[in-house]
């Protein structure tokens, strides 16, 4: 009995320690309570980060340790801020109970629809993800139009993707007219499709801004003889002399036009990006000494004259690209007042952003203009050259791009972003991966800003709305076959696809041992080789090179659907001739040394320099 009775009183008496220590929990905040917030970088991840970076702190000068430190901090402190809201909004979103309050509706649940708009020109739900108001796609159109009856299929698909405008770079392509018209090329739009276009993109709730260049890349003006003194550099056709008295003249009659073409804008793009040359010519230095100017100041000059023109006689809001301005010191900035006039696109189409646009740049931005805008790339960033998108490469330009907006915003009132999508680096380069082999990656990437995904899920819902045969390929590497598509240019997406990997497969006939050995241009020029090795090198040659006939049919065809005729036989003399050219030369070559029976002695071609 006295076993039993003594176990009993103690198991009384821990339910009574635990009730008491309940109790004080309960009326007593906990540490837990106190460390709900998580912290991203702990001390010891701090440590053991520096421990990492030690052998690249060895080879930087002190100077330069500290400043990256200072700037590491900057950065850790902004990622901890934004860990620290997410957590809240976490909170927030929930009821005690657990049970989601809010849910953001998701933007591609299907074919054809269209993402909902915010009415903040950017925001976030309560889930922290981005919202921004201003969705734009850019339309490079200089010496390249795509057909007016191409653009009238393609806007309704680009307001599906949740596009919400349109910045369109004419260049060449507008119909200038009067003193101007020899600005537009010869295949240059007319005005009445000018007006269709405009038509389809209101219906299709596509806003549209006009880019025209007014300082830099204005090739397309100054290439001409009858423009060729307003050159900065005489034998550079690049950039306007900002103090030549013709200038401005000009650029606000192209202006005017420009305007009038476009009714109600409420935006202008003025370009000024680039701007190589400045202050280089005798007129400028002469009136930068005048008015004791540096070349900050004459380029804020210039851009503030076109800016304010724009403005005050047009009420447009003028855009501007924001390179030069990175350069330019904040005083000197505020000191000018653009900042009352202008609003910033601030572009970068590579990786590593936040390394290239430091917080100090954001800083400077934030301080001076009250609408800045960002402008990434879903093709034609990669090389001239280049005609098929890597839609990888450009996801990751946007997936570098949204956590920067997602860092700053809410200190900076971001308008909106731009996809620039380039055909030409600049009015002399030779095109580069054309507007309708790039749609997906348009898509892709549109995709990812409305929902900041890209896993399986939602790159099969992209794959839907294109009608694509076969998952998207995101990495050329992999692309093994064709996709075949169904949206306005689809055909030339699989033309594009089709010379990738068919140029791949002749490369690597080309690096075969029997060709690098027995097939090089001394084998060729002096007809003297082994038939067996040219037989075994080249065996996949005929098929090639019937393959590569059809394809160039196909190709014409599909190209022909979208562009006019100068742009399709441009784009199959640069990317198709020269390795047809090859492949005729090979088959030529190996058919004439399979016909050989005997070969000379050496030294090659001695007979013929005896008789010389």
């Amino acid at each position: 009995m006295f076993p039993r009775r003594s176990t009993r009183l103690l198991t009384m008496a821990c339910f009574a320690v635990a009730l008491i220590l309940m109790l004080y929990m309960i009326s007593s905040p906990s540490e837990s309570s106190k460390m709900d917030v998580p912290e991203p970088f702990s001390a010891r991840a701090q440590h053991r980060s520096a421990l990492d970076d030690s052998s690249d702190l060895l080879t930087q000068s002190p100077e330069n340790i500290k400043k990256q430190k200072e700037y590491e901090s900057k950065i850790f402190a902004k990622i901890h801020k934004m860990t620290a809201e997410k957590e809240m909004r976490r909170k927030m979103n929930h009821d005690p109970l657990g049970v989601v309050l809010h849910k953001k509706p998701s933007a591609w649940e299907g074919p054809g629809k269209v993402i909902e708009e915010q009415s903040a020109a950017m925001g976030s739900d309560l889930n922290g993800e981005m919202h921004l108001k201003h969705r734009i796609v850019h339309l490079d159109l200089k010496g390249a139009p795509p057909k007016i009856e191409y653009l009238k299929k393609l806007f309704p698909l680009l307001s599906s993707f949740g596009a919400t405008g349109l910045l369109i770079e004419y260049e060449d392509m507008f119909p200038y007219w009067g003193k101007l018209e020899s600005l537009s090329a010869h295949n240059a739009y007319a005005k009445g499709d000018i007006a269709d276009m405009l038509e389809v993109a209101k219906k299709n709730n596509l806003e549209v801004i006009p880019l025209i260049q007014t300082f830099g890349h204005m090739e397309y003006v100054l290439k001409l003889k009858e423009f060729a003194d307003l050159r900065e550099v005489p034998n550079y056709p690049q950039v306007i002399c900002p103090t030549n008295n013709k200038t401005i003249p000009l650029i606000r009659m192209m202006i005017d036009q420009i305007v009038e073409m476009h009714p109600d804008l409420n935006w202008l793009h003025i370009g000024s990006d680039e701007v190589y040359n400045l202050g280089e010519c005798s007129r400028c230095q002469h009136f930068l000494m005048n008015q004791q100017f540096g070349k900050n100041d004459l380029f804020l000059h210039h851009v503030k004259t076109v800016a304010r023109y724009v403005k005050e006689t047009h009420d447009i809001q003028p855009i501007m690209w924001d390179d030069e301005f990175r350069k330019v010191p904040l005083r000197a900035i505020q000191n000018a007042q653009v900042g009352q006039l202008l609003e910033i696109m601030v572009w970068k189409y590579g990786n590593n952003i936040m390394v290239d646009l430091r917080s100090d740049i954001w800083e400077k931005y934030s301080a001076v203009f009250s609408g800045i805008w960002v402008a990434s790339a879903f093709k034609g960033a990669t090389r001239p050259e280049s005609y098929i998108t890597n839609i990888n490469d450009r996801l990751t330009n946007h997936k570098e791009w949204m956590e920067v907006l997602g860092m700053y915003k809410s200190t900076i009132p971001f308008r909106g972003i731009v996809l620039t999508g380039w055909q030409r680096f600049d009015h002399f380069s030779i095109l580069c991966e054309l507007l309708p082999q790039a749609i997906p990656s348009l898509a892709v990437n549109l995709m990812y800003i409305a929902e900041q995904k890209a896993d399986h899920g939602a790159l099969a819902r992209v794959g839907d709305v294109l009608k694509c045969s076969s998952f998207l390929n995101l990495d050329l590497q992999y692309l093994e076959y064709p996709n075949k598509c169904d949206f306005p240019g689809s055909a030339v997406y699989e033309v594009s696809q089709r010379l990738y990997i068919l140029k791949r497969d002749i490369d690597v006939m080309l690096h075969n041992p029997h060709v690098t050995g027995w097939v090089t241009d001394y084998n060729i020029e002096n007809n003297f080789a082994s038939p067996q090795h040219v037989e075994q090198g080249l065996q996949d040659l005929s098929m090639l090179l019937f393959d590569y006939n059809k394809l160039m049919k196909d190709a014409e065809t599909a190209l022909s659907d979208v562009f006019d005729e100068y742009t399709v036989k441009e784009w199959i003399f640069v990317n198709m001739n020269p390795t047809l050219e090859k492949l005729k030369k090979y088959y030529a070559s190996s058919t004439r040394a399979m016909e050989k029976t005997d070969w000379p002695r050496r030294p090659l071609k001695f007979e013929q320099a005896k008789d010389l």
